[in-house]
């Protein structure tokens, strides 16, 4: 299946391709974004291009695993501010968000994950969401809240696992066919 664009008020959720590297790499070869993950910048714009070729694909080599991503734009200048990802297995989801530390504290990864959490409900049908989530990583930890999860006692790696609470409210989501 094809990853489907989404609109929020103030983003257009576009599906990731290896092309998005140029706009993206000035965003994610940053330090500060791999504070809660221990993930390194990308070191240059062909290694992040490859990453996202990879992701492209849109599913895993033994195909129990699909793949969604999508680069986020501010929708005033389609300026490319971070990327959302989601992995579903079945009728379960494990879902990520990065946004670049400039346009961090303005809302939009909230904007972004409650956008995804109602697709993934509503349209594809997920029943389990999930996003694991440092201990430490507080504004994550808000955005995880605001879209609808809540920490479990369950630990991934040593990140907290969030989970859907049912009936949660999620906001709206567009999409674009």
């Amino acid at each position: 299946m094809q990853t489907e664009q989404l609109t929020t008020a103030r983003l257009d959720l576009v599906p990731l391709t290896a092309a998005d590297a140029d706009d993206l790499f000035p965003v994610l070869n940053d330090t500060a974004l791999g504070r809660w993950t221990g993930e390194a910048p990308p070191g240059d714009v062909e290694a992040l291009r490859r990453r996202f070729e990879a992701w492209e694909v849109g599913a895993s080599p033994d195909d129990t695993e699909r793949w969604l991503n999508w680069t986020m734009r501010r929708r005033d200048d389609g300026r490319a501010i971070g990327h959302l990802q989601s992995t579903i297995t079945a009728r379960s989801a494990a879902i990520a968000w990065v946004v670049g530390s400039a346009y961090q504290r303005q809302g939009f990864a909230t904007e972004a994950a409650k956008a995804l959490v109602a697709y993934l409900r509503q349209d594809l049908g997920v029943t389990t969401i999930e996003a694991s989530i440092h201990p430490g990583n507080v504004a994550s930890q808000t955005v995880a809240q605001r879209a609808g999860l809540r920490p479990t006692d369950r630990l991934d790696d040593g990140e907290v696992v969030w989970e859907l609470v049912e009936g949660a409210a999620t906001g709206p989501a567009t999409v674009l066919q």
